[in-house]
């Protein structure tokens, strides 16, 4: 892990126990599947915690995703989901909008790699592009949790 060239910025996103060093104030909590937390090619669980009606923007990873609602609602592709129900996404696949429920929404979604969970695809003037979180590119239909 220490030859890739994020490695640093890894080690500030993910602290010894796989969490995030500040699970309250991003309302995502994650979860590396692997001895080393900072394992680049290990899936990954991120529990993200959508206040109500979050609008979470239209996206896609690098890697195949496989997400379930665990609380609340989420309307994702003009139907309404709810405990139990699941979404899955290929590599580059495009998925969302997706809108939090008036209760808010928890889902828990696998990637297949940790690389997956920071680089994503989105949206942009001169068509789709690839964004590094880690690096601090994010899209502009992008908005912070609450």
């Amino acid at each position: 892990m220490a030859d890739h060239p994020d490695a640093d910025l890894i080690a500030g996103a993910i602290n010894a126990s796989g969490d995030p060093p500040d699970n309250d104030a991003t309302g995502t909590r994650m979860f590396v599947l692997a001895d080393a937390p900072d394992s680049w090619d290990s899936p990954a669980v991120v529990m993200l915690e959508m206040p109500p009606n979050y609008v979470l923007f239209r996206h896609a990873h690098i890697c195949h995703r496989f997400e379930v609602v665990v609380k609340g609602s989420l309307e994702a592709g003009g139907k309404i989901l709810g405990p139990g129900d699941v979404m899955t996404a290929r590599p580059g696949e495009m998925y969302g909008p997706h809108t939090a429920g008036p209760a808010g929404c928890t889902t828990a979604e696998v990637f297949g790699s940790l690389e997956g969970v920071f680089r994503v695809i989105a949206e942009s003037p001169d068509g789709p592009k690839e964004f590094n979180f880690l690096q601090g590119e994010l899209p502009e239909s992008y908005e912070p949790l609450a």
